[in-house]
């Protein structure tokens, strides 16, 4: 096999295989952003503000008056989302009616939107309610990753 032919074989496997892992990884991190958020949104709605261990602040975070949106818990819509990342995930993994492409795409929109949100929550932690919390700066974590995740699928993939 000539050079140039081993490097198209390597282009193709990393081309095929790349994406899948990345996908796995973003299924688990989407998992895990989701376990968090069910446990704030079940916390959130009995008026408590979960166990904070490492930084004390969560309680005034979460019952700050940036800590709902119309109401309801930013826990909430940060459960949605995470769930909706784990769908896209599962139907990028089985490509539901060869669909990848746009499950790519709106994985993207959604982690992109989600990283926007976070930095936005992260910012008014800092400069505005000056406290912490350790559920939402692990949520921001997730996804930043999670970003970072469908953002390289995106620009791997080449169905």
């Amino acid at each position: 096999m000539a050079v140039g032919a081993r490097s198209v074989v390597g282009r193709a496997v990393v081309g095929e295989r790349l994406p899948r892992v990345l996908v796995v990884v973003a299924l688990v991190l989407a998992t895990a952003g989701a376990a968090i958020a069910a446990y704030l949104v079940f916390e959130n709605l009995q008026g408590e503000a979960g166990v904070c261990t490492i930084a004390h602040g969560c309680e005034t975070v979460q019952k700050s008056r940036y800590g709902k949106m119309f109401g309801v818990p930013v826990s909430v819509p940060g459960f949605g989302l995470y769930l909706g990342l784990v769908g896209l995930g599962l139907a990028w993994q089985f490509d539901l009616r060869s669909s990848r492409r746009m499950v790519t795409l709106l994985a993207f929109a959604a982690a992109l939107f989600g990283v926007v949100f976070s930095g936005y929550l992260t910012y008014l932690e800092a400069f505005v309610i000056d406290a912490w919390c350790i559920y939402c700066l692990s949520s921001a974590a997730l996804m930043m990753a999670l970003f970072a995740l469908w953002a390289t699928v995106a620009v791997t993939y080449e169905r």
